[in-house]
This record gives C-alpha cells, structure tokens and sequence, in this order.
C-alpha cells in the first residue's frame, strides 16, 4: 500500500472511530506548516543544505475526564521537489494530563521551539526535520518558574543497533523582575541490553548553567543578555578517536534588542574547547566532518535578525530570520567573498479547527 493510501485509511479510520464514542466533546484540528530553510556554509563543520517543504499534523482530540485528554491523528512531511506524496508519515497518539500549571503527555511529545534548548545542546533545523518525537513529558508554568523535563525514545534495540534516546530538561526561574536563572540538560544515549549489535554503549551528556537579565533600555525599547556556561562529556560515536579528550566545555554569551514591533536583533560569541554534543550545532563543536579534523580551541559568532509576527486569536504565526555566521578565522565564499557565511529561513504556521461534538 502507498504511503498516500495508508493515510488516506488513517483518516477514515479516524473520523469512523468518532462515531461510536460516548458523549465527551470532540474536537478536530489541524496544523500546517510551510518552511523555507537555507543554510550557505563552506567551512568544515557543517554542510550548508537547503530544506523546503510542509507540513501537516491533524487529530481528534476527546476528554476522558476534565483532566485527561486523548489525541489520535497523523503527521506528514513533504519536501518541495520530492518524488513522493509524502516523504514522512507518522501517527499521533497521546494521552494528556492537565492541572492549572502543569502538562503531563505520554505518546506524541509537545516540541516547540524544540523544548527550549540552545543550539549549542541542539541544533535549530531539528525544529523542521524532527518535529514529532515520542516519549514521556512534564511541563511546569508558574508565576516565577518554566520548567520541562522528557524523554524522548528514537530507536528500537535490535540485533542491527543499539536502542536510542534522549533525556532532557529545561529551567528558568525568574529570580527578580529583571534576572532569571537557567539549567539545561540533554543527555543522548545508545545502548539495550537486548542486543549489543557489535558496538559498544556510548553515551554523550551536555549541560548548560546561565543567567539573563532583560529590561527597558532607551532607544531599543527592549533589551536582554544571556550567559551560559556549557560542559559536554562522552561520545556517540562508537568510533570516536580515543586520543581525543571525553570532555569538554565552552562560554555562550547573547545579547538582543527589540528596537521596533515585531523585531529582534541579536550577537552571539561562543569560545570553546573540546566540545562535543551529539544533536548540537556542528558548527559549536570541536570536531569536524571530515574524520580527521579536530580543533581543540574554538571560537564563533553570530549576527542575525529576526520578525515574528503573529495573529493572537488565531494562532497564525510568520517568522522570517537572517543570521551571519563567523566560524574560527576560516575563509568563506558564502557572503560576498567575506569570511562570514550565510544561513535564512522562513516558516509559516497556520492552524484550524472545529468542533465536532460539545
């Protein structure tokens, strides 16, 4: 059966199963993103590639009780040019459970802005290629704390690889009306007991501690530094030289304006030294694609500029960003001959609904 057909079925399937269902209220959505990524890089860390494409996410959700909810639905991916109808298919299925400041989800994992984590802990694109993750999670809201934690489960452990998942958590305590304190954690782990798949179980753990402040500043409007200190510890990579070290660390610094509506302008400065993360930027880490390449001692910039728009009542949202990127002192053919290189995106999300039974 084509992937067109198995959602096709899907669907059916959904709206069939609607019918017997007891009198909870019933509700239908439908989520469409449409996204336009372009990354310009000639340095030897990362590749630059170009990603365009949409998406859908549709589901039924229903009550249980006034707390626990369910969702049951699909996910697609198409890529602009692709030969496919759809070049992911996935299903949606989890139960939610909601109090006054808290979200508790098993199944199908609420990933915006890919739970929060740096690009250093986790590369940006991931909020396009990855958006649908399976697991377990808790989010926290409260007046003076955001906090989640998840796990999220990637591959089975079978006689041909090891099982494969991520452990992560996200704070931010608002201290004062100006400071807040941040702790981050991802730890990315392939291991089983099942089967050892003829490699070893590796792991990789990177931890970020930080501090911001934000306030009003004259002729910006709005202004905010953040400053994050990050270790990285262990490997994925079965492979990975033994001669290089297992650890490392680094210092994140950003700061932003919003000098009109809409509008961010921001600097990043990274320095680091052996740093490693498994799902972070490549563009953060000591070692480069090409096997042999490793640089211990590491800097990099970052310029960009960023518009968010969007209709509060509906739930539209429009974002356009621009980033100049200044790797090491490495030459780049990017940006006009200059040694920045260049990276843009735009994304376009726009959700529906109704409801199919009060």
């Amino acid at each position: 059966m084509s992937t067109a057909c198995r959602a096709a079925v899907l669907v059916v399937a959904m709206l069939c199963a609607a019918a017997p269902l007891r009198a909870q209220r019933l509700d239908w959505t439908l989520r469409a993103t449409l996204y336009g990524d372009n990354t310009e890089f000639f340095t030897p860390y990362r590749t630059g590639q170009t990603v365009l494409g949409g998406q859908v996410a549709t589901w039924l959700g229903a009550a249980a009780t006034e707390r626990v909810s369910l969702r049951v639905g699909a996910f697609a991916d198409r890529r602009w040019g692709s030969e496919e109808f759809t070049d992911s298919l996935k299903p949606i299925l989890s139960a939610r459970y909601q109090t006054s400041h808290g979200l508790g989800v098993i199944g199908t994992l609420e990933t915006v802005r890919r739970h929060g984590l740096l690009d250093p802990l986790m590369i940006s694109l991931r909020e396009l290629t990855t958006p649908i993750e399976y697991g377990l999670q808790w989010r926290e809201r409260r007046a003076w704390l955001d906090a989640e934690a998840w796990i999220n489960w990637q591959q089975l452990n079978t006689p041909e690889q090891r099982e494969g998942f991520e452990v992560g958590a996200v704070v931010t305590a608002r201290a004062t009306r100006l400071l807040t304190l941040e702790a981050q954690h991802l730890w990315s782990h392939r291991g089983g007991q099942l089967y050892d798949a003829g490699v070893p179980v590796t792991n990789n753990r990177v931890t970020a501690l930080g501090i911001g402040v934000a306030d009003s500043v004259p002729l910006v409007r709005h202004g905010r530094v953040q400053a994050f200190g990050i270790w990285s510890e262990g490997h994925l990579d079965p492979e990975y030289p033994a001669e290089r070290p297992s650890g490392g660390h680094g210092l994140w610094l950003r700061g932003e304006v919003n000098p009109w509506p809409h509008w961010s302008l921001f600097a990043i400065h990274w320095r680091g030294t052996d740093f490693e993360a498994a799902a972070g930027d490549p563009n953060y880490g000591s070692a480069g694609q090409a096997p042999g390449f490793y640089r211990a001692e590491r800097r990099y910039w970052e310029l960009g500029a960023m518009r968010r728009v969007g209709v509060a009542d509906e739930g539209v949202s429009f974002d356009t960003e621009v980033r100049l990127h200044r790797i090491d002192d490495e030459d780049s053919v990017a940006f006009f001959g200059t040694p920045w290189e260049l990276s843009y995106r735009i994304v376009l999300r726009v959700p529906m609904g109704a409801v199919l039974r009060r």
